[in-house]
């Protein structure tokens, strides 16, 4: 009998020193985790003249997580850019702390402030989710934002059901003028128009998609000075994707941009266009195609259009931006304005 009760003392034991130590590491854990989401940002943020505030820090979730739940964020930037969070919760699972999910159901406001490119903008979001996957060493692999109700806040308003953001870091670390910096991902869905839309396109865009990837470390604030020595190391940006889905039409592209000796931007690239009789309807409602024109245009339309392997009918042309000017095809469809990099 004594025996026996000595062995489940003995279990009893080492159960309790256990739970002690996974006590002592969770809390060790937490508090590494409540200075990488609270401290730490601040910390780099100010080296940028960035000032945080992050309110009533408040660590919980023992024993299978760690959450840090905050009453609200603010982010103001040196050029009076204000970002505003209401109550924020972060969480990791405690046997995976680089696995961080971000939540806010609070509205969230961006006072965007003006500059010689824009004007002073607003907008806000009413809910937010983000995805965060850290290597052991705390940096980031991946990162994904998604903002839900997304609003201007303008006269004529633009909005959109959902966007979202995802910043991919390269394979492996860049060490020369022209690596890959990492890619950047953004999707916009049901993007409701301002003002009328010609006919027959609708006033909703279902999907706006870009990805893209920078070659060549850019400046953290475009400057005449910065953007040159880019430029002159090599630098490019990659369009690895794009893509339009809007009233029938699903238009694709990809292309190589740079910057010419004078700072503004000059490349090529391919389109892909299917669904163009919508096109071909809004230009001649529009009177650059003339009634009697319609069918003969679509009918030519269809003629240089190829199948694709999905089944898409497609409309493959080159397009080259250059001295400005936008081409597709022989035709110049646009003349950008030039870019104040100061």
């Amino acid at each position: 009998m004594l025996h026996r009760y000595r062995a489940l003392f003995l279990a009893l034991s080492v159960a309790i020193l256990l739970l002690l130590a996974y006590t002592a590491w969770w809390a060790a854990l937490a508090g590494k985790v409540r200075t990488a989401l609270t401290e730490a940002p601040g910390r780099a943020l100010a080296e940028k003249g960035v000032v945080l505030d992050i309110r009533n820090p408040v660590v919980g979730g023992f024993p299978l997580s760690v959450t840090v739940e905050l009453s609200g964020m603010r982010a103001q930037w040196p050029s009076g850019t204000v970002l505003e969070l209401g109550a924020v919760t972060a969480s990791a699972p405690a046997w995976d702390p680089t696995d961080i999910n971000v939540t806010s159901s609070a509205p969230l406001r961006l006072d965007l402030a003006g500059s010689a490119r824009h004007d002073p903008v607003s907008g806000t979001a009413g809910g937010l989710s983000l995805l965060a996957d850290l290597g052991l060493d705390g940096t980031p692999h991946r990162v994904t934002a998604t903002l839900t109700a997304v609003r201007t806040l303008t006269d004529a308003p633009w909005a959109a059901a959902e966007t979202i953001v995802t910043w991919t870091a390269p394979a492996k670390p860049p060490e020369g003028p022209t690596d890959p910096q990492g890619q950047i991902s953004l999707l916009v869905r049901d993007l409701d128009l301002p003002g009328a839309v010609p006919a027959p396109l609708n006033r909703r865009i279902e999907q706006v998609a870009l990805t893209y990837e920078p070659r060549g470390p850019l400046p953290v604030k475009p400057s005449v000075e910065g953007m040159t020595a880019w430029r002159d190391g090599g630098g490019t940006l990659e369009i690895l994707g794009a893509r339009l889905l809007w009233s029938g039409m699903d238009l694709r592209a990809n292309a190589t941009l740079a910057l010419d000796r004078t700072l503004r931007p000059e490349g090529a690239g391919t389109a892909e266009l299917s669904g163009g009789q919508a096109l071909i309807d809004m230009l001649a409602q529009g009177g650059s195609v003339k009634p009697e024109q319609v069918e003969a245009v679509k009918a030519g339309l269809s003629m240089l259009s190829k199948r694709t392997d999905d089944g898409r009918s497609v409309l493959r042309v080159p397009v080259t931006l250059q001295n400005s000017r936008l081409f597709v095809g022989p035709l110049q469809v646009a003349t950008l304005p030039p870019i104040p990099w100061n």
